[in-house]
């Protein structure tokens, strides 16, 4: 993934390839040499587990 940023550093588009951020630009006559074209982190996933349910009376304290 790469992001497209133009020269306010305000993200205009992500795209799967470098190609298609270029093709952004030159869709929106965005001149590529006042844009930033960065690679963008893979979002993390987060795994939540089910909590386990709570036997009463199975612990004596």
């Amino acid at each position: 993934m790469y992001g497209l940023y133009d020269t306010d550093g305000i993200l205009r588009f992500m795209g799967g390839d470098r190609e298609a951020c270029e093709a952004y630009a030159a869709l929106f006559s965005l001149p590529l040499a006042s844009c930033s074209l960065l690679p963008m982190p893979r979002p993390a996933t987060h795994v939540f587990r089910k909590r386990r349910s709570r036997r009463e009376g199975a612990r004596s304290s």
